[in-house]
């Protein structure tokens, strides 16, 4: 286990534990029970008449009353926690939305722009799915492909169209944790490093798949810590 996937762990099972105390200390919990007993009479009450009893329609509209003092009880914890939630999610996805670049692993680019000719690397210092050259065509305005960097310095391109030569140096790939754009002659490039996987699972789940990204974990880790923290608080009676 890398350093990276124990700190998305330990955090988001620090950000599911803060949630559930800011909704243990913030919430008046007394005035909960209090509410949720009242709301259980009324329903009863309401059971013993009919629709268009003339007391029916002043129990419901109390039920309806009591219903949103609950809501706004509850979210009380939500206007603390949101900003700074919010703050870590996004320091989160910017540091681990993806996986840094390594040398020989095959990254995606993506190259747009009308041209005939071929594109290629001094040096050999990049293939394209494991060729040393990708032609480009006129009707292929937009083409994603497999590239991998053999060294950790910076790269010369060579596009070669109309027995002209156009060049440009791709910098800073190696260890790069976001997309790098750039531009050679009126083609433009678009280097994404792969998405960060925290674990594979020996099973799959819908929409998810068997490998678990950061965010996934996050959400999971985070929503299980929290759940086992409400049930341990609701356990002790230490919240309504």
């Amino acid at each position: 286990m890398g350093y990276e996937t124990l700190i998305i762990i330990v955090v988001s099972i620090l950000v599911g534990i803060s949630g559930q105390l800011a909704y243990l200390f913030v919430v008046d919990h007394e005035m909960m029970r209090t509410s949720k007993g009242r709301i259980k009479e009324l329903q009863q009450q309401m059971k013993l008449i009919k629709p268009n009893d003339p007391n029916f329609k002043p129990l419901y509209k109390e039920i309806m009353a009591e219903n949103s003092k609950l809501m706004k009880e509850q979210f009380k914890p939500t206007f603390i926690t949101f900003i700074p939630f919010l703050v870590v999610f996004f320091i989160m996805s910017y540091l681990f939305n993806y996986a840094p670049v390594a040398v020989g692993v095959p990254v995606q680019m993506s190259i747009s722009g009308h041209v005939n000719g071929t594109l290629s690397s001094a040096a050999s210092c990049v293939s394209f799915n494991k060729s040393s050259s990708i032609s480009l065509f006129s009707n292929d305005s937009s083409i994603n492909t497999p590239v991998s960097f053999s060294g950790s310095g910076p790269c010369q391109l060579i596009l070669s169209q109309n027995k002209v030569n156009y060049n440009t140096t791709l910098s800073g790939i190696i260890g790069a944790t976001s997309i790098k754009s750039f531009k050679i002659d009126n083609v433009s490039l678009k280097v994404t490093p792969n998405i960060y996987i925290v674990t594979g699972m020996p099973f799959s789940i819908p929409l998810i798949g068997n490998k678990l990204n950061w965010f996934w974990t996050y959400f999971i880790v985070t929503f299980i810590s929290s759940i086992a923290l409400n049930r341990v608080f609701a356990h002790y009676k230490l919240i309504a």
